[in-house]
């Protein structure tokens, strides 16, 4: 024995060897001792849980599984329904001949776009679309030297694009034509999306 057996003196230390060791509890002193304390409600009984029969468990597990598959087949149906028509990339360029806004006007000309990008994606013609900023372009060259690209004057430049849903390239057509985009004097360029 060591620890605190060493501050005991000798009698104790005999009167401690004498003493029985491990003797259990009388019996129903437990049951006895949990039950009056949850008469004084110092203790709540712990809920019994019932053990989940494993084919409940499996049952449980399948039917999770195909309400998923159903859910997921109902999304897949609904997407390829409006993913039969072909996309198109619509980019917007602006070159010399776009009119530009004055600051003050720019907001008005964004609310245009908005409105007019709304009014199509309400009948499920745009899927989105961005207008890119402004500032240098940073061009990747085959040799994986990066430059920033400069404007050539007079030349045309990316500002945007919209990606559309259409019958064919005609329709697209018909569509870009009704954006503000060419209304003031700027050419969109239509390209098919290749399917992947």
């Amino acid at each position: 024995m060591t620890g605190m057996d060493d501050d005991l003196t000798p009698d104790e230390r005999e009167a401690l060897g004498r003493l029985p060791r491990e003797s259990a509890p009388p019996r129903g002193l437990e049951d006895a001792t949990v039950a009056a304390l949850a008469r004084r409600r110092l203790l709540r009984r712990a809920h019994r849980t019932l053990p989940i029969r494993p084919w409940l468990a499996i049952a449980a597990s399948l039917l999770l599984f195909l309400g998923g598959v159903a859910i997921g087949r109902l999304g897949v149906t609904h997407q390829s329904a409006e993913g039969d028509r072909p996309r198109f990339a619509l980019f917007l360029y602006e070159g010399p001949e776009y009119d530009q806004p004055a600051p003050e006007g720019m907001a008005q000309r964004v609310r245009e776009y908005v409105a007019w990008a709304t009014e199509w994606r309400e009948n499920g013609v745009v899927e989105g679309g961005e207008k890119l900023r402004d500032d240098g372009d940073l061009a990747i060259e085959p040799d994986g030297r990066t430059d920033e690209a400069a404007l050539v004057p007079g030349a045309s430049r990316l500002a945007g694009y919209f990606v559309v849903q259409a019958d064919d390239r005609r329709a697209a057509a018909e569509i870009a034509r009704t954006c503000p985009h060419v209304r003031y004097g700027g050419r969109i360029v239509i390209r098919e999306i290749e399917p992947t």
